[in-house]
Order: C-alpha cells, then structure tokens, then sequence
C-alpha cells in the first residue's frame, strides 16, 4: 500500500511540473509574439581565416587592429585584362607565343597580366608531360587543368593558344597569340568598366601564412548578374628557369633551351577552387561581423605557401567573371 501511495503521488507531482513548465512556455511565447522582433541581438564573430597561420601569441583582434587595414575608396577606373597562355614545355612554338604576351604586357604596364597555364584542351598532356632529366620539372596542377577543361571551346586546338579575359571575339574564347595584341587593344580601348577590385595582403614568414583580403565593387548593377559573378585567385610564380623546347632558328643544341626563363606559371588557386567563389551577399560584411548595404562585397582568404616557392618570387593574380559567358570583368595584380 506504501508502494502504491508513494507512486501515485510522484505521477502527480510530475504532471504538476509538466502543467506549469507548458504554461511557463506558453506565456513565454505570448510575450515574446507581443514583443518587437530584435535584429542581430547577439552578433556573430565574423572569422573566415586560418587563425593558425598567424604568428605565435597572435590574435585574431591583433590582426583585425594592426595588420587588417580599413579599406579606402578604390579611385581607379579602368578595366584591365589578363592574357591566359595556355602552354607546354615541349610545345615548340610555345616561346614565340610567351614573347608576344610578355610584350603586351610590358607595352600595357599596369593593365595587362599574364597567366602561363600548363594544359592542354583535354586536360593537359603531351607537351606538358615530363621525362628524363631535362623535362622533369612538372608545371601541371588539378587548377590549372581543370580551368582548361572548363571554358575550353572549338578555338582551343592545341598550344600554344590563349585567351584575352576569354572575351568572344569570331565567336571564340581562345585565340592565337598573333591575335592577342589587336584584342588587348580593343577591350582597353572599349574600356566596358562595370567592376572594381582592390586588395590587400599580409604575408608571415615564421608561418608562412598570407592573408588576402579583396574588395568587390560593382560600379553598375544594372549590366551584371550578380548572382553570376564570381571570384578567383591565381597563384602566380614570377619565374623559373628551367629546359624548354624551342623553334630550330634559335640555334640551341637539339633543339632545347636548357637555361630557358619560364615566366609568370600558374601554380594554381589559393582555395583549390579553379571556378572561383560565387559573390553573395553573405560577403557583404565587414571584417568586425557588420553587415553592409551597397554593392560592395569582401572576400577574405589565408593559404600557407608550400615550401617550394620564395615568396619573393611569387605574386597573386585576382580577377571576377561572368559564369554565364565566361568573361573576365576586371582583373588586378598582387604581390605577397
């Protein structure tokens, strides 16, 4: 009979606590529905950066305070462009092609950047492979490859060959480097400027840690598509010497060049992401967490460099596009 008392009052007492904890809830609900609806009472802390990458004793509020500088207005104007070179080092005429892009560049200081991507239009072999001794050297990465692959169209033969920020001209992306002067020419001249870019840079020996931060300001809304619009960030290497093939008029022994400078070599996308980062408006915050209003958007990225590269020999190429047609819209140039 105790047993049964005992359990029979327990049963009561927790239907007693259920009743109030579900008028509790109740009346918590009716308060909160009569109440104001409070926007980002509790703001995130905005972190999208290895933390890890910074100095020892280094914290993120460190950084934020000394080394993330507040941003400027960007009073620049003009659109630049970037030849894409798509190369081999056994490729024979490929030096000429290296030549003329190198000279547009240097013609157009400044305005006019250079990727020397190693692939072919199915990917990337032949002229790209290595062997022996002399050709060991691999210039080939997944990046690289796969960005060949994608905007690959029926102008994209074989190498050399290359695009100029892989606007149409005769209906085709890619074009042959005889023709890329005349194109750079004609996309500086029509000047079509829709979108700026700044950036800034921080770069920690002890880690080997950079930080990038960009800035993406879309001057006129209304000849874009947003939702359209992406970023990438090529890894680019100054240079390297090492063999290459080359035309027979050079006069080098067998044909190769053996202290041949290889220039401007895309090492690949600093987020592994050849296709780029879709801008959003979730990057329309500040680096503190704020959200912003306009058509400003801030894209952060860390990357530990590998320990092959010198920093001092390395530089970063960043540029938007439009995903639909594949045309780069502005382009800049970064050192570490």
């Amino acid at each position: 009979m105790m047993k049964y008392i005992f359990k029979s009052n327990f049963l009561t007492s927790m239907k007693l606590i259920q009743f109030c904890v579900f008028g509790v809830l109740i009346a918590s609900a009716t308060f909160i529905s009569s109440c104001d609806k409070v926007k980002n009472p509790y703001l995130p802390q905005y972190v999208d950066i290895d933390t890890t990458l910074l100095p020892a004793g280094t914290t993120l509020q460190d950084y934020k305070n000394n080394s993330w500088s507040d941003w400027s207005e960007n009073t620049n104007s003009v659109v630049n462009v970037l030849i894409e070179d798509f190369t081999g080092h056994k490729c024979v005429n490929c030096p000429l092609a290296a030549i003329d892009a190198r000279a547009i560049e240097s013609a157009h200081e400044g305005r006019v950047f250079v990727a020397s991507i190693h692939a072919a239009p199915d990917g990337g072999t032949g002229f790209q492979n290595t062997s022996g001794s002399l050709f060991s050297h691999d210039f080939t990465n997944p990046n690289g490859l796969a960005i060949s692959t994608e905007i690959t169209d029926g102008g994209f033969v074989g190498n050399p060959s290359g695009t100029v920020n892989r606007k149409l001209f005769g209906g085709q992306i890619f074009q042959g480097n005889t023709s890329w002067s005349g194109y750079t020419t004609t996309i500086l001249t029509d000047n079509n400027f829709v979108i700026n870019l700044q950036a800034q840079t921080n770069y920690f020996t002890e880690t080997r840690g950079l930080f990038l931060h960009t800035e993406i300001d879309i001057k006129q809304p209304t000849l874009v598509d947003t939702n359209q619009i992406y970023q990438v960030v090529y890894l680019i290497e100054d240079s390297l010497i090492a063999p290459q093939i080359t035309p027979s008029s050079w006069g080098n022994p067998n044909d190769i060049d053996q202290a041949y400078v290889h220039r401007d070599i895309m090492r690949g996308c600093i987020d592994n992401q050849p296709m780029g980062r879709q801008i959003t408006s979730a990057f329309k915050v500040d680096k503190n967490g704020n959200i912003l209003t306009g058509n400003k958007y801030y894209i952060n990225y860390s990357y530990k460099l590998p320990d092959q590269y010198n920093p001092e020999n390395m530089h970063l190429l960043i540029y938007v596009y439009n995903n639909t047609t594949k045309e780069i819209l502005q382009v800049i140039k970064k050192d570490f």
